[in-house]
């Protein structure tokens, strides 16, 4: 395999691939799984604990990848990789890539297996070395002070402490955000 893909980190909608790369968020994601643009846009600079990739192949612009550094464990927020890019094994890739580089243990949510797009989605997590690992958790708002949607957890490792690591990615993934930007 001569694919090779690389995370660049963004830290300024200065970036050449911002605009490409926002078109991807807003169309990849419904309004009540993504934040406001202008929300992230301010995030970039000022929150150091999230990191928000362009994902490259060979230095082309495929997709996106974010995920937060919350200490003991990494949370992985959104990946989506460009239509016209699909099927070429990218978002196996980027796993592959965040379990070489980033080595703590990760978590991220999916929708209940429910729906055939969301089992199949759960499947694709599973064959990539992540578990359900918790079904009661529901989602914040991006931007209000409700729960959102309830998902699953999903992890790279069993996690004796994962209530503990939700109660911090709604604090500082979900609530912090909102308190620091409107």
């Amino acid at each position: 395999d001569s694919i090779m893909i690389a995370l660049r980190r963004i830290t300024s909608t200065d970036d050449s691939m911002w605009n490409r790369l926002m078109t991807l968020y807003n169309e990849s994601f419904p309004p009540e799984e993504r934040r406001a643009v202008h929300q992230l846009e301010q995030m970039l600079a000022i929150v150091p604990e999230m990191f928000f990739n362009a994902v490259e192949e060979n230095g082309l612009l495929c997709g996106l990848a974010s995920y937060w550094d919350l200490g003991d464990f990494y949370y992985m927020e959104h990946l989506a990789v460009f239509p016209e890019m699909r099927n070429r094994k990218i978002g196996q890739q980027i796993l592959a890539y965040w379990k070489e580089h980033l080595n703590k243990p990760q978590l991220l949510e999916v929708e209940p297996a429910v729906e055939e797009m969301a089992c199949r989605r759960i499947g694709f997590y599973e064959r990539n070395g992540y578990k359900v690992l918790y079904k009661d958790y529901v989602q914040p708002s991006y931007t209000t002070n409700e729960e959102a949607c309830p998902l699953w957890i999903m992890g790279t490792a069993d996690c004796p402490e994962i209530e503990t690591h939700i109660e911090r990615i709604k604090e500082i993934v979900y609530r912090r955000p909102r308190a620091l930007l409107y």
